[in-house]
């Protein structure tokens, strides 16, 4: 019997014990050299680093002479008193497995989906870091325990996949940072609810949040009037220094606060819109019923940023969670500036689609 195990660059196996017991093969090892918490790979799978970083390491064939064939028996691996995943071994016509410190699943490449990331972002050399490979079985379990679904606790999950605690949470908090999971002070960590879609079109973030299902709202932080600095002036095609109204409301979906907007428009155009407005309700609805403003067209801009301490304050999230920022300048149909608009969305539950078609 012929099995391949891979270790760090400088290591070697020094001791070989090999026992036979009714239906059960065990192979013992000692890893000797420097960095002997090195790597070992799962069957086509990705080398998991003993760190956090993946690291070179080196492929070794060992050889074993059986009693009898190995056949169904199953195999067990130890290295330096650490059960390693069962493989499949060589013999006279069969095929070389590959060992693993990790469990069977975090060796594994998942199955490709369609929209995710091809071979789950594992290079074919298979390095990457453990967290990572923790990473792509916890995907697996949160699609399999669906919407609203409590994670395992954090301590039984660093035992299925081998893993310490710390590497653990690295990986969890990955998935919170992409919007799969969502964690509750005092309660645990749930499986996230599917991002919101916002058209990237005319449609009003009101319109676009009905048309889900999801009940929208506002929440007024500011309503004020400045003086137009030269960019805005330029964009709403007015002098420097003339009053704009700017609007300052935190979005909601149902009582969950999604994203922070501000909305500049001009006040020789809109005399009476803060009198008139409700902070509360849709702004396109009010432009078209109150000043017979229909929208046109629209100039945006999409980029993702981090939230300073007031955004992350006022919408209710970490500073670290990546945002979404949308600029906008819209025209009404004659081509004349509306408003411009700078609206920040968090990531980990919003989402922007749009439909393209040819020019001409």
């Amino acid at each position: 019997m012929a099995v391949q195990l891979t270790h760090g660059p400088g290591t070697w196996f020094a001791e070989r014990f090999v026992s036979e017991t009714g239906s059960e093969v065990t192979v013992e090892l000692s890893l000797r050299g420097r960095g002997t918490g090195s790597p070992h790979r799962s069957p086509g799978g990705p080398v998991v680093a003993g760190g956090d970083d993946a690291s070179p390491v080196t492929l070794s064939t060992l050889r074993a002479r059986l009693r009898e064939p190995l056949g169904d028996r199953r195999l067990v691996m130890v290295v330096d008193g650490d059960r390693i995943s069962p493989v499949r071994a060589s013999e006279p016509g069969g095929v070389t497995g590959l060992c693993s410190r990790s469990t069977p699943e975090q060796g594994r490449v998942p199955a490709h989906r369609a929209g995710d990331p091809v071979r789950a972002g594992i290079p074919e050399h298979g390095r990457v870091p453990r967290y990572y490979a923790v990473k792509t079985e916890l995907l697996a379990l949160v699609r399999a325990l669906g919407e609203g679904a409590a994670l395992p606790a954090e301590r039984e999950l660093a035992e299925r996949f081998g893993v310490s605690r710390v590497t653990l949470r690295q990986a969890v908090s990955e998935l919170v940072l992409e919007g799969r999971l969502q964690r509750r002070h005092g309660s645990g960590t749930y499986v996230a609810p599917p991002k919101l879609v916002q058209p990237l079109s005319l449609m009003s973030y009101t319109e676009g949040m009905r048309r889900q299902g999801v009940t929208p709202g506002h929440t007024a932080i500011t309503v004020e009037e400045l003086p137009a600095d030269d960019g805005l002036a330029v964009d709403l095609r007015i002098e420097p220094g003339a009053p704009v109204v700017h609007l300052e409301r935190v979005l909601l979906a149902g009582a969950e606060r999604i994203g922070l907007e501000s909305t500049y428009l001009s006040r020789q155009r809109f005399p009476t819109l803060v009198e008139e407005f409700d902070p509360a309700d849709s702004l396109y609805a009010c432009l078209q019923r109150r000043f017979g403003v229909t929208l046109g067209e629209a100039r945006e801009r999409l980029e993702t940023v981090l939230a300073t301490p007031r955004e992350a304050m006022l919408i209710g999230t970490n500073p670290a969670m990546p945002m979404l920022l949308l600029h906008r300048v819209a025209y009404d149909v004659e081509g004349r500036p509306v408003e411009r608009v700078r609206s920040l969305f968090r990531g980990d539950r919003f989402s922007f689609v749009a439909r393209l078609r040819a020019e001409g």
